[in-house]
């Protein structure tokens, strides 16, 4: 890079590499404070199907508790979709259904945690 009329330029271009570092390496951080539900969320916000897919199977991997079944369901139902017809409009309605049973599932969790 030319930088002989400039030669703040370099240093500038420096900048703003290691801005653009440190900016991912706080969207690391933010991103594993985020939980499953939130990661789920903040993937269709951006209609990024492939990250709902990826967070839905991760959800159905890690729900293991009986009183998740519904949430499991309502991600293997996202899930199948997703895997058949991504751009379909059925996926925002399976989307709103998981997101409903993680908010039911997340509902009725916080009762027992407030009494332990």
């Amino acid at each position: 890079m030319d930088t002989t009329d400039y030669p703040s330029l370099g240093r500038l271009a420096v900048l703003n590499a290691q801005l653009a570092r440190q900016a991912r390496l706080v969207e690391d951080v933010v991103d594993r404070q985020l939980d499953g539900v939130e990661r789920l969320f903040r993937a269709a916000a951006l209609s990024d199907w492939q990250a709902v897919l990826r967070i839905s199977e991760e959800l159905i991997a890690q729900l293991q508790d009986p009183t998740d079944l519904p949430v499991v369901r309502s991600a293997q139902q996202l899930c199948d979709l997703l895997r058949r017809d991504p751009s379909g409009g059925k996926v925002s309605v399976r989307l709103a259904e998981l997101l409903s049973a993680c908010r039911s599932a997340r509902l009725t969790d916080r009762p027992s945690r407030r009494s332990s």
